[in-house]
């Protein structure tokens, strides 16, 4: 019997994946729920699940943070993160994190059960689709944290002089760092660049 634990702020959602695991009643065992970032380490620990299903985009706290604090509290806890996000860097950063699967919330119950039993085995679960977008990230340098907040600026649609002014810098420098990120993102105009960026996952 597998015990799992559920870590969502949307109801209807928890209510969906309590529904899949109560038809495998024999296979599973649901443990608990959480709604949100806030509080679900100690939730985890209190509820000690065999593997934990647990979302990215959460408004109180990043499901991503979420992790990070629960492989350090029980670096063997086995996590899933089953999460409307497709973005490059959330899951690269899932995986690098330590997550042993990363679906997307439109897959069948078939394919979390499935899921649930490989990561349970010691297995990982990551689509093919999804595994593509990882090894792509991992070929994709980090962005700097200049280079982020000229994007932040770029996104907000300031110009050069713009964005010269609010980070203190000339526009030569601005110019630069537009090189440099152009060059990352293999793109060659301000409006991929933020396009590409978001689709990432290197900003929101």
């Amino acid at each position: 019997m597998i015990r799992v634990v559920i870590i969502d702020d949307h109801a209807v959602v928890r209510m969906g994946l309590k529904y899949v695991l109560g038809v495998k009643r024999d296979e599973f065992e649901f443990a608990g729920e959480w709604p949100g970032g806030e509080g679900a380490v100690d939730f985890v620990k209190r509820t000690d699940p065999d593997v934990v299903l647990l979302d990215i985009r959460m408004p109180d706290r990043d499901g991503l943070a979420v992790l990070k604090d629960i492989r350090a509290a029980r670096p063997a806890q086995k996590v899933i993160m089953l999460t409307t996000s497709d973005a490059d860097n959330d899951i690269y950063t899932a995986l690098k994190l330590g997550a042993k699967g990363y679906l997307l919330k439109d897959r069948d119950a078939t394919e979390i059960t499935k899921a649930l039993n490989t990561v349970m085995q010691g297995g990982k679960f990551v689509p093919p689709a999804v595994m593509e977008q990882f090894r792509r990230r991992q070929m994709t340098p980090d962005l700097t944290p200049r280079e982020l907040e000229v994007m932040t600026h770029l996104k907000d649609g300031r110009t050069n002089e713009a964005i010269a002014d609010r980070m203190g810098v000339t526009k030569d420098a601005v110019k630069l760092h537009l090189k440099n990120i152009f060059n990352k993102l293999d793109v060659n105009d301000r409006v991929s660049a933020v396009r590409e960026a978001i689709t990432r996952g290197f900003m929101r």
